[in-house]
């Protein structure tokens, strides 16, 4: 009668590990399906992060509207006449893809922003038509400009008086 107690607790046993197996597998099922999604929704997250980029790079290449700058530029004679600060001077070197930003001969980044001023102003200042600024910036054209932050990479022009290629201008 022995053997059949131990035979008996056995099958016990079993059915305590089958549990305990099953409980285990199902765990492991639950897990493995987690890591399953993370990665699903990672792939779907990078497929749509392609795709914004691809917009946006497509209606970038298809911005080929030029600025023209120099219809920003207003003439007020009827401020004192002053010499203007400059501590943005130099040759562009490299011309964003945004057209707005440059970087001068001298490591100089420099970004034009809507608030910029543009050309010259004041009692003295000549007529726009008159003033050495170019409708674009490009590379090889003589800036003159202020910020007040010379210190900030780039810095943001707060005026851009001077975009001017003496060698082959465009106007």
């Amino acid at each position: 009668m022995s053997a059949y107690k131990k035979v008996m607790k056995q099958i016990h046993a079993s059915e305590e590990f089958k549990d305990k197996v099953q409980k285990e597998m199902m765990e492991f099922e639950k897990k493995e399906k987690r890591i399953f999604m993370k990665k699903i929704s990672l792939m779907v997250g990078s497929l749509v992060a392609c795709a914004v980029i691809a917009v946006v790079a497509l209606t970038n290449i298809n911005n080929d509207i030029s600025i023209d700058l120099t219809e920003r530029i207003v003439v007020v004679n009827s401020g004192p006449a002053a010499k203007a600060m400059v501590n943005i001077e130099g040759v562009i070197t490299e011309v964003g893809e945004d057209g707005m930003s440059f970087t001068l001969d001298n490591g100089m980044k420099v970004v034009v922003t809507d608030k910029t001023k543009l050309g010259i102003d004041g009692p003295t200042a000549p007529a726009k038509e008159e003033q050495l600024f170019e409708p674009t910036f490009r590379v090889g054209n003589l800036i003159s400009g202020f910020t007040e932050d010379t210190n900030a990479d780039p810095v943001t022009a707060a005026a851009i008086y001077t975009n001017w290629n003496f060698e082959n201008p465009i106007r």
